[in-house]
């Protein structure tokens, strides 16, 4: 998340973060910490910078915040896992594109979600992928996640994957800058009112509501999909990715789960 009254950090903080987290935690308890995030944290000041950022340069939260964060990655297998892990039309429902100013924009569309058990935890596995994708894209520059909320309903909305998202993104401090909920319909007021219940107080401050007419102030038209108003008629999604039909038996899915979730998206089943 951002912290809109950010205190810098000095050059010194920032070295001796990075020091005491690596001798105090990384070489006590080396099988709790991915070598890909240990070598981050000793090569990029960034990824110790952020926490210090975030927590107003309180050395002792920030240790125990880059604590938390780099444990769960590795426990939660981030880094264990690639794009073609995922079926395409999972993708297809999280767009990505750029501000006007050069930030990055992570997009979903709600109406176009179900919640599905026979996934298991793949749903949750993608979202975490996706931040940590998104994240390492935008950098310092920190991401914009839009919720495309028009033509959703209830049933669209899965309470425990928004409270998953939304607890994880604490594992990505100063990144998170806006969060935009677009064309939200009357039927959702009251579920969102639960939802900005759960919020904690620094992504309450970040939350708006936004009309689709009113994104080309921030974006081209171009970036935006048309069911926002404009002309991109294709997502931005890693190529020689696997329809989800093409990966049932891997995921342990039945003939009559695929039929059901491709006619839930109005999609024609692959052959």
């Amino acid at each position: 998340m951002a912290n809109t009254n950010q205190q810098q950090p000095t050059e010194e903080s920032i070295v001796k973060l990075r020091q005491r987290f690596l001798q105090e935690e990384v070489e006590k308890n080396p099988g709790l910490y991915h070598e890909i995030d240990v070598k981050r944290i000793g090569e990029e000041e960034w990824e110790v910078r952020r926490f210090l950022i975030e927590y107003n340069c309180d050395m002792q939260v920030a240790f125990d915040a880059m604590i938390r964060c780099y444990r769960w990655k590795k426990e939660f297998g981030v880094h264990d896992r690639k794009d073609d892990m995922f079926p395409k039309e999972l993708w297809e429902l999280a767009d990505c594109a750029r501000a006007k100013d050069g930030t990055f924009v992570q997009m979903e569309a709600f109406r176009n979600q179900r919640t599905y058990k026979e996934l298991k935890e793949l749903p949750k596995q993608f979202i975490a992928h996706m931040l940590e994708r998104v994240d390492r894209m935008a950098g310092q520059s920190g991401f914009i996640m839009l919720i495309d909320a028009g033509g959703a309903g209830p049933s669209n909305v899965n309470m425990d994957l928004i409270k998953f998202k939304m607890t994880i993104v604490e594992n990505y401090p100063s990144s998170l800058k806006k969060i935009l909920i677009v064309d939200l319909p009357w039927i959702l007021n009251p579920v969102m009112t639960i939802i900005i219940n759960f919020l904690n107080p620094k992504l309450k401050e970040i939350l708006t509501y936004q009309k689709s007419k009113e994104l080309l102030e921030m974006m081209e038209r171009n970036e935006l999909p048309e069911s926002l108003g404009g002309t991109r008629s294709k997502p931005n999604i890693p190529e020689n990715l696997i329809p989800l039909a093409y990966m049932a038996d891997k995921l342990d899915l039945t003939d009559k789960f695929v039929d059901t979730f491709y006619s839930n998206l109005k999609m024609k089943r692959p052959k």
